[in-house]
């Protein structure tokens, strides 16, 4: 009975709210207008930016529209042929679309929304990419940004009990702030009776995208990974060639190449004692269990 009452209340939670009023307010303002404004909504992934969009079309019953996936289009006549008639242009993942299209198509896509009758375009994308951010480039200007912010574990306690939310908080601080990491969590509590065992059924849904991480890089990564994962507040480059044995020429290339990939941070707050920690908590400490890598 209680899981049962964990997944009503997720199951009734709404996520940004703020950015769904936001672009009610848009289309409130601009469907019917001649030249529509574009929103775009930006949040990482698991943020919520398909239901976001599938809640607006479930808004508007009355406003033909159409979805279009941007992982299966590859030119701008694709969406144009399946916008014409519509009050609403959908399009969910648009960054795939931006990386794989010329600026020649995009600007294609450009004139095409801001021609009279066009639809109004309410398209997604988990990170600002090139194509939205260079000068030249078609979308710089002209689209309606909607960030979608991450979501406060604090923002759940209308809708379970205190030890639930502890228990919850305990690995959200471990995980991507999104409505995504909710949902497991809340599978985990409803299905662990033992809330020392939390840690662990998180590390389970995660430990086989770690180790193909961990296998995929040199052992000298892997070395410095392992050094890293015993400091939860980080180390300077003299305490992990302490730790590791490695030469300072070696350890710094290796650890550049870690930052590239961003399984490390580093904090150059402090002058000359940049401090490098694994990237990912949850990952620091999947590498402190030997029988996991």
């Amino acid at each position: 009975m209680e899981s049962q009452r964990h997944s009503k209340a997720l199951a009734n939670y709404v996520a940004n709210e703020g950015a769904f009023s936001s672009i009610c307010r848009e289309i409130e303002a601009n469907v019917g207008s001649s030249i529509p404004q574009p929103v775009l909504v930006v949040g990482q992934e698991g943020a919520g930016k398909t239901s976001l969009l599938q809640r607006l079309v479930n808004t508007y019953p009355e406003l033909p529209y159409v979805w279009i996936d941007g992982r299966t289009i590859f030119n701008t006549a694709d969406i144009i042929n399946q916008g014409k008639g519509k009050d609403i242009l959908c399009i969910d993942n648009l960054d795939y679309y931006l990386r794989r299209c010329s600026y020649e198509e995009q600007f294609g896509l450009r004139r095409y929304l801001y021609n009279e009758g066009a639809p109004m375009m309410i398209a997604t994308v988990s990170k600002l990419v090139p194509a939205l951010t260079e000068y030249k480039a078609p979308f710089f200007e002209g689209l309606k940004k909607v960030h979608l912010l991450p979501i406060a574990i604090e923002e759940l306690s209308t809708l379970f009990d205190a030890k639930a939310i502890a228990r919850m908080a305990s690995m959200y601080n471990l995980t991507s702030p999104t409505i995504k990491s909710i949902a497991l969590i809340t599978h985990i509590v409803e299905n662990n009776q033992n809330p020392d065992r939390d840690i662990d059924s998180l590390l389970s849904f995660f430990s086989d995208n770690y180790k193909l991480i961990y296998q995929s890089i040199p052992i000298t990564s892997q070395r410095i990974l392992n050094v890293l994962g015993t400091s939860k507040i980080g180390l300077t480059v003299p305490e992990i060639r302490d730790k590791s044995q490695l030469t300072s020429g070696i350890l710094t290339s290796y650890l550049k190449n870690l930052c590239i990939l961003r399984l490390v941070s580093a904090d150059k707050s402090i002058k000359r004692n940049t401090i490098y920690t694994i990237k990912d908590p949850l990952f620091r400490i999947w590498l402190k269990v030997p029988s996991l890598t």
